[in-house]
């Protein structure tokens, strides 16, 4: 079955700071303009070779912002057969970027987290890096599926810390890798997920911790139970996020999985290769000349 996804994205800059130093990606659309604190788009496609993904800067002084706007053009589609090299390109890339207007500046408080979801042939695969988070809902059922990358959790697996006390740790933001960090000092591991079957009715969740730190997971997975539409429910997101304090920047993505059955003549017509095409051609040409 050949599926679509709806797409929506919703950034705000928050109850408290003064620059929104977040940025998303959805389906080649970016925020390109860093000074704009608040945007709201959605974008409906078919589910093959799109990526989406959402990156929380830091830095101060603008650094945090120019930090995930260097990493986020990086981000692109890529085949489902390449799709682990591909996305370990893209994270290296983005890295390096950050790490060079780092350098350019003369200043090393500069970086940003990522979490993606790319997809492919109703295939959908999530990377991370630091504590932005992907979920997935999946009949009625919440998982995050991406990895905090943060000394709390660190504590937490090594029996040092319950979960429970783990969200008011002080080590709940301490990061134990993002981008912005030279090769020559640490070696960037991104958490891939396996390979996931996407289905009619599934549905994605990027989001900065701005959301998280503001709305638990049981608030989340109501809201994406909830009717309505992927910019409806990104919109309930953040709104709960700010009425719960909003002290942070917030950027959620929501992703609808459906069906797309009067696209599925097209979608298979794509896939028909280049001399396929040609031969066809020259066969329909030959036999307008023969007649």
């Amino acid at each position: 079955m050949c599926l679509k996804i709806e797409g929506a994205v919703v950034t705000h800059v928050g109850n408290v700071r003064s620059g929104n130093e977040d940025n998303y990606y959805l389906f080649g659309n970016y925020r390109y303009d860093t000074a704009i604190r608040q945007k709201r788009e959605s974008k409906t496609v078919l589910a093959q070779q799109m990526a989406a993904a959402v990156y929380d800067g830091m830095g101060g002084e603008e650094a945090g912002e120019m930090a995930s706007y260097l990493a986020v053009k990086e981000c692109m589609p890529c085949a489902l057969d390449e799709m682990d090299a591909q996305i370990r390109r893209q994270i290296s890339a983005a890295n390096m970027a950050v790490c060079r207007e780092i350098k350019r500046r003369g200043t090393g408080r500069m970086g940003t987290t990522i979490a993606a979801l790319y997809m492919d042939e109703n295939t959908a695969i999530s990377c991370n890096v630091g504590d932005s988070r992907c979920y997935t809902m999946h009949k009625g059922i919440l998982r995050q599926i991406s990895v905090d990358d943060s000394e709390a959790r660190a504590m937490v697996e090594m029996g040092l810390l319950s979960p429970e006390n783990a969200r008011s740790s002080k080590s709940w933001h301490k990061l134990t890798q993002h981008l912005g960090v030279s090769p020559d000092e640490f070696i960037i591991e991104p958490h891939i997920s396996a390979p996931m079957r996407m289905e009619t009715g599934d549905i994605f969740l990027l989001c900065s911790d701005g959301l998280t730190d503001m709305v638990m997971d049981e608030t989340i997975g109501e809201i994406l139970s909830s009717t309505g539409s992927a910019m409806q429910q990104a919109d309930t997101l953040v709104e709960t996020a700010l009425e719960n304090g909003g002290r942070d920047n917030i950027t959620v993505v929501v992703l609808h999985v459906k069906s797309s059955k009067g696209n599925q003549i097209p979608a298979l017509l794509r896939k028909v290769p280049t001399p396929v095409w040609i031969l066809l051609f020259f066969l329909i040409a030959a036999a307008v000349i023969i007649a």
